[in-house]
């Protein structure tokens, strides 16, 4: 009988610390943008006219093209700021075809059997370099953490510059051990989902949400 309450206190252990401490290897931002509110110019200059699904912001700091059909579009990504209580902080000039970005991953049909190609550019290096490295830096300058971020992009045919806007929130996660993490993470996933701050499909995927 105590050999069966040891193990059972044992694996109780090993669950307390597999839900409650999680190594965090490395100094890393986490983007979470409101990526379910598109305006009507985007929807009628960008999605439409070129096809798009789509237009995510990643946790990870990267801009991801979802497209249907033809990966080939006429468009160029010209630059992306970002914007804290309406002042500039910092921006990134990219200059670059749609089509010359990089595949994210394999192509995919949605659910009306259409295919959807992706593209992504990745921007955490400059996220690092307009926000800092340092923790105690970012809490000081940003202490709340809501951000907007402007995607500009350059339709090749017209050269007309079209706006792609992503109300968003960015936090600081310091590298070493986090406590009580799953706990923090449900509450923290409940409250977004209340305040409609995330789309369905972060939720699918809820491994970005770190304790902050």
């Amino acid at each position: 009988m105590k050999k069966v309450l040891l193990i059972l206190m044992i694996i109780f252990l090993i669950f307390f610390l597999n839900m409650c401490i999680v190594h965090i290897p490395k100094d890393h931002y986490v983007l979470l943008a409101e990526n379910t509110f598109i305006s009507t110019e985007e929807k009628e200059k960008v999605y439409k006219t070129f096809n798009f699904e789509r237009i995510y912001l990643t946790e990870d700091q990267s801009i991801e093209f979802y497209i249907f059909d033809n990966p080939k579009v006429n468009l160029e990504l010209v630059r992306v700021e970002i914007f804290y209580e309406n002042k500039m902080v910092g921006m990134v000039n990219i200059n670059k075809k749609i089509d010359d970005l990089d595949n994210n991953g394999v192509d995919f049909l949605d659910e009306t059997g259409r295919k959807i190609f992706t593209k992504i550019c990745f921007l955490e290096k400059d996220f690092f370099r307009i926000m800092g490295k340092d923790y105690e830096i970012y809490n000081k300058n940003y202490p709340n953490g809501e951000f907007e971020i402007a995607i500009y992009l350059r339709n090749l045919k017209t050269n007309e510059i079209l706006k792609v806007s992503r109300k968003c929130r960015i936090y600081f996660e310091k590298r070493g051990m986090n406590f009580l993490y799953q706990v923090c993470r449900k509450i923290f996933i409940k409250r977004l989902k209340k305040e409609k701050f995330l789309s369905e499909k972060c939720f699918k995927n809820p491994s970005f949400l770190f304790l902050f």
